[in-house]
């Protein structure tokens, strides 16, 4: 094959390889490649025999390529030759199929451009171009010259001279290194030390002018290797890249339709690559999801269907399985359990749910915790627990070192560690817990003991964090199964693209009343959800009154009166009794449902509140092949922290917020303070931002990435049908569907309000407990209706000090409870602020022993919230309710810039995202928001011949006062304690602090937040 053929084949236009290509042979080829003077010669000048004799095959021909100095303009000496023959590498493993000018700097390939592509690419950003800018008869560096004049277009990066040759003939600008990582440079000294910091070539710099938009469009692979080896390129370049003040995004496709961009175009044509540019991550979002690759090399690799029997060595003393939904690995992980009671070696399951290790422990034949006194002692040769019980002060008593030599099963292993990290039922006891879960898997791999972790997401970031934990130099034994489904095993997935669900809904009852019997995914299941498990079970109930309907949720399974009361360890029996089975994601992992030809389809509604991941594996709960309905929020709303996508920036505003509450907390005199340990395991610290910026990344992708986990798994998604396509009268076919659907979602919401309301009005009319009476039940794993509701009326009673009433509880529903904290000690109760964040500091030291998890402790500070309302004066504002508010007052701008400018921090302390260009209006009806307040527009008034709108602080109507007046009067007879936990952590009066004293404090809490304190005594004035 010629070099034409070879370049047509990869798509480039036949132009730009005249302009860029050609042929060489003989001596040619050296002339070319060796130019450098810094090439061995002998006396005569002429070069050394050994570097003729390594390039002597370039004798037989190939083609060259080369194209324009983007700093000169002129030719570019610099290219690439593909020799006919290549020769092999020093080691002799590999062929050089490309051969650069040895002893000279890389450059890039910047290729001369065609007057016609160049027109269209001009044509296609709506820049005007004429023959006279071209140039005619140079075209060399013009067109490149005209790129850096206009920064405005994106540029393209990829590696090789003939993909960046398709993507130019594809409309798009684009430039290509000779190797991923050739857009830079490293100062390093003689023995490869590294001197100084990494830049950006001066070619590459060059056209990164006027904050261009820059897409890295590096191969897609398949192995281990080479992934972590190119991501660590794209981290590096995409970094230099964003310093010289350029956006830079990473575009993305599946390896399977080509390993290069040049193989996508020829495969899947062009708009598969527009496609996948539209869709092009953002660089944070892209490295946020690169932690959920698995790089770690495979001891082990099977295609199979099921698990087979592992050969798995003695010696593996960290065994990780990494295989898709419904493969068998808890099979696998129970002839493990089996071959190590067999052996009389201790067996320990850890999970994140009751229910799922329960089931797992009756597959493996072991008790649950709460079994241990009444299994047989000759046959207990271990147990399992949830890791919200992996401390010493738990129901199991729980001591790491009684399980040296034991075996420890972790399945689904992901979803573990994040519960054990950031869950909010291991809050209280989250440093006791992580304490004893490094000590745990210390103990075992210190002994003849072995850890197996399985996970159908199963990433680097877990097997990382149990190598840190343990603290050794472990190389863990990974098994991968590589299978995906088959064509007889492949979903048909419908994805409803509209932005509510309405639609989906509708076909749904219309479905069911066909005869359909559908497996129902759900994402909520309060009353208060329009959407939720027990919203639409009364509903379709009403619907379908002859109909067999089940609900399983948290509280169903644990409710004795409900037929899903314990279901979980049979579902395969109970669900074939069923005709419409609603589900919470209660059941999303861990669970295996087998049951073949009885549901006729699965429909999934996901809100944004579960992880994309979870999504996914409730939908991979039902095992038979049977079509998926799904309607996917586009945007999910469950972010951690501040929502950042960078570990960098979500670590270090935490440790920020840290600082700044221990300094808030400091003037209190808090003793625990001197020897606080606030760098509690880093190692769980890092593992916690990793999950946290790849839970985040997938939040702001939610849709995408729940689509494209389901396509990863060799699924099939479709538009679900509409039978009115074909028909003339569309327009009123459809006008009369959307009506229909308004109207089903209307009656579904008053099933909901009227369900609501009555489970208000009873919680109101509850009976009411003693606080014996409240921690029976309490603690109990099996509550009816009743006792739930009983429990939400003394928490509530607790909680506000006043009579409880339907509409106390409702409000109680939207938060209002939080809004009134920090209303309370932003006025009335701003004298007891430092004692109650030092009693809740001064419990979650006690209980972590001295240590506190960084994410918990900010989490239950007020401090720094309270302290940014008044420096940005919201409390000023609270104070002239009657004012009119303009967005020009001078006060407003000052307060404005100090948010924006601030907008960060504000983020990490408050959770309010602004804009950059927010107007002060916004910014204030944010902050007024978190306190339950609004601002309505009163008018307007005509200032400098412009017309401005006027706006007023409106007070709420909800009787707040009263509950102000009885957390003030608990304050005053215990400082710090109106919040109903804190009774057993009293302190003396004496340790009280004044308005004064602590307002001090917050002006010197700003120097570390970057506001300046006299511009906020300019707001107050």
């Amino acid at each position: 094959m010629n070099h034409r053929e070879e370049w047509l084949n990869s798509g480039v236009d036949e132009q730009l390889i005249k302009l860029n290509v050609t042929t060489l042979e003989g001596m040619s080829p050296s002339e070319h490649l060796l130019y450098s003077d810094e090439l061995p010669r002998r006396n005569d000048g002429r070069l050394s025999n050994h570097i003729l004799k390594r390039y002597e095959h370039t004798e037989q021909g190939g083609w060259w390529c080369s194209g324009v100095d983007v700093i000169t303009g002129d030719q570019d000496l610099w290219g690439c030759f593909k020799p006919k023959q290549p020769r092999l590498s020093y080691d002799q493993r590999k062929l050089i199929k490309y051969e650069h000018p040895p002893q000279t700097p890389t450059g890039i390939f910047a290729l001369r451009v065609p007057l016609h592509l160049w027109a269209s690419i001009a044509q296609q950003y709506d820049i005007e171009f004429t023959p006279d800018i071209a140039d005619q008869r140079q075209p060399d560096g013009g067109f490149w010259q005209w790129v850096m004049d206009h920064p405005s277009i994106p540029l393209c990066i990829t590696e090789g001279a003939k993909k960046a040759g398709a993507l130019l003939s594809a409309g798009y600008v684009a430039i290509a290194l000779p190797g991923i990582n050739n857009g830079y440079r490293t100062p390093k000294d003689e023995q490869g030390n590294r001197i100084g910091k990494s830049y950006l070539i001066p070619q590459l710099n060059k056209l990164t002018n006027g904050g261009r938009e820059i897409y890295i469009t590096f191969d897609q692979d398949s192995q281990p290797k080479t992934i972590k080896a190119v991501n660590h390129a794209i981290r590096k370049l995409g970094y230099l890249l964003n310093q010289t003040g350029c956006t830079v995004k990473v575009i993305h496709w599946d390896c399977e339709q080509g390993k290069g961009v040049d193989d996508l175009f020829i495969n899947y044509g062009k708009k598969a690559f527009d496609d996948c540019y539209q869709k092009a991550l953002p660089l944070e979002i892209w490295k946020a999801r690169e932690f959920t690759q698995l790089t770690y090399e495979a001891s082990l690799e099977v295609n199979n269907r099921y698990l087979p029997s592992l050969a798995i060595p003695d010696t593996a003393k960290l065994v990780g399985i990494k295989s898709g939904i419904g493969t068998g690995k808890t099979e696998s992980l129970a002839k493990v359990v089996q071959e190590a009671i067999a052996n009389r070696q201790k067996v320990l399951v850890i999970g994140h749910r009751i229910k799922l290790v329960e089931q797992l422990c009756q597959r493996f034949g072991l008790p649950y915790i709460t079994e241990i006194n009444g299994y047989p002692r000759q046959k207990c040769l271990g147990y399992g627990l949830c890791i919200d019980s992996l401390h010493e002060k738990s129901q199991a008593k729980f001591n790491p070192h009684d399980w040296q030599n034991a075996v420890v099963i972790i399945d689904e292993i992901e979803q573990v560690i994040w519960h054990g990290l950031n869950s909010e039922t291991c809050t209280n006891n989250r440093v006791s817990i992580l304490r004893c879960f490094k000590q745990l898997i210390q103990v075992v791999l210190e002994t003849r003991g072995r850890i197996f972790v399985a996970d159908a997401d199963l990433s680097d970031v877990s097997l990382d964090y149990l190598i840190a934990l343990s603290g050794i130099d472990l190389k863990p034994f990974i098994i991968k199964n590589y299978w995906k489904s088959t064509q007889n095993e492949k979903w048909q997935a419908h994805n409803y693209p509209e932005t509510t669900p309405k639609r989906f809904i509708k076909d749904l009852v219309e479905y069911i009343r066909q005869g359909g019997k559908p497996f129902i995914c759900l994402s909520a299941q309060k009353l208060t959800s329009k959407w939720g498990t027990q919203t639409l079970e009364s509903y379709l109930k009403k619907q379908f009154p002859d109909a067999k309907i089940l609900r399983i949720d948290s509280q169903s399974l644990t409710n004795p009166n409900h037929d899903a009361y314990q279901c979980i360890t049979q579902l395969n029996k109970i669900l074939i009794n069923y005709d419409i089975v609603l589900s919470s994601p209660a059941i999303e992992t861990g669970v295996s449902i087998d049951i073949k030809g009885h549901f006729t389809s699965v429909w999934c509604l996901a809100q944004g509140i579960q992880t994309p991941t979870s999504v996914v594996q409730s939908l991979g709960r039902i095992r038979d092949n049977i079509p998926r309905y799904l309607w996917l929020a586009s945007y999910g709303f469950n972010k951690v922290g501040n929502g950042s996508t960078s570990i960098p920036k979500l670590l270090t505003s935490g440790h920020r917020l840290t600082n700044l509450n221990i300094r808030f907390l400091q003037q209190a005199d808090l003793e625990s303070l001197d020897d606080l340990d606030t760098g509690f395991q880093a190692e769980s610290l890092l593992c916690w931002g990793k999950i946290s910026v790849r839970i985040n990344a997938q939040m702001i992708h939610y849709r995408e990435s729940i689509l494209s986990a389901i396509k990863g798994e060799n699924h099939k998604i479709n538009l679900p049908n509409n039978n009115n396509n074909n028909t003339k009268k569309t327009k009123k076919n459809k006008k009369k569907f959307s009506k229909n659907a308004n109207e089903l979602a209307e009656t579904i919401e008053e099933v909901r309000q009227s369900n609501y309301q009555l489970d208000c009005k009873k919680i109101a009319q509850s009976q009411d407990l003693s606080d014996e009476e409240y921690q029976i039940i309490k603690k109990s794993l099996v509550k009816t209706t009743k006792e739930r509701r009983k429990l939400r009326k003394y928490d509530l009673q607790r909680r506000y000090c006043i009579p409880v009433t339907p509409q106390l509880v409702a409000l109680d529903n939207e938060g209002w409870y939080q809004k009134l904290r920090l209303h309370y000690f932003l006025t009335i109760g701003r004298n007891y602020l430092a004692d109650r964040d030092t009693i809740v500091a001064k419990k979650l030291i006690e209980q972590g022993q001295g240590s506190i998890f960084l994410p918990d402790f900010n989490s239950r500070q007020f401090g720094a919230i309270v302290g940014t309302m008044e420096v940005l004066g919201i409390n000023i504002l609270l104070k002239d309710i009657n004012r009119k508010l303009i967005n020009i007052d001078s006060d407003l701008i000052i307060m404005a810039d100090l948010a924006i400018n601030n907008r960060q921090d504000i983020k990490t302390i408050m959770g309010i995202g602004i804009a950059k260009n927010a107007s002060p209006i916004t910014i204030i009806r944010r902050f007024l928001d978190k306190l339950g307040y609004g601002l309505n527009c009163c008018g307007t008034k005509i200032i400098n011949k412009k017309r401005f709108r006027l706006y007023q602080v409106v007070t709420p109507n909800d009787n707040r006062e009263t509950v102000f007046q009885q957390w003030l009067l608990k304050d005053q007879k215990s400082p710090g304690t109106s919040e109903p936990w804190f009774e057993a952590y009293q302190l003396p009066k004496s340790q009280n602090k004044d308005t004064q004293d602590y307002s001090k404090h917050i002006q010197l809490s700003l120097d570390f937040s970057g506001i300046n304190y006299e511009d906020k005594k300019k707001t107050d004035h």
